[in-house]
């Protein structure tokens, strides 16, 4: 198994709206969605969400390099920038990273690099960097 690369944009903490508006202002159907109070997920019914979040995923495939899948988002993000201007002008917004890598697979790490057409959208729409590393045996996922 291969390291893999998730990268979503996300928008958390809004009440004054609906998921379903995000999604149909921003013309992007979410990759997942938290409803505040609800399951986080169907498999641990105790986990409830502590907020309401709206997720978006762009490229589905995990073994794409960080650059394009970055490359990907920002691409939509900075097609309808007014719009997630908006957004993260109102809520707590951020890129959410996450890498999986797995021992022994005899893959290098991957790499993350933010370059400065990231920078500059960022310093304009105040959105946040989420970065998490997962170390998985190779069989794991």
């Amino acid at each position: 198994m291969k390291n893999e690369i998730h990268l979503e944009f996300c928008i958390w903490g809004f009440d004054d709206i609906s998921h379903e508006e995000i999604s149909k202002t921003l013309g992007i159907k979410p990759s997942k969605i938290y409803v505040k109070g609800e399951p986080v997920n169907p498999k641990f019914p105790l986990k409830k969400a502590s907020k309401n979040g709206w997720r978006m995923r762009i490229e589905e495939d995990a073994y794409a390099s960080f650059e394009n899948q970055m490359d990907k988002m920002l691409d939509v993000i900075e097609q309808k920038k007014a719009l997630f201007e908006i957004f993260c002008s109102k809520y707590y917004c951020e890129f959410s990273c996450a890498l999986f890598i797995r021992y022994n697979n005899g893959e290098s790490t991957p790499w993350i690099h933010l370059t400065s057409r990231y920078n500059e959208l960022v310093k304009k729409l105040n959105i946040e960097f989420d970065f998490d590393i997962y170390c998985l045996p190779k069989e794991s996922l």
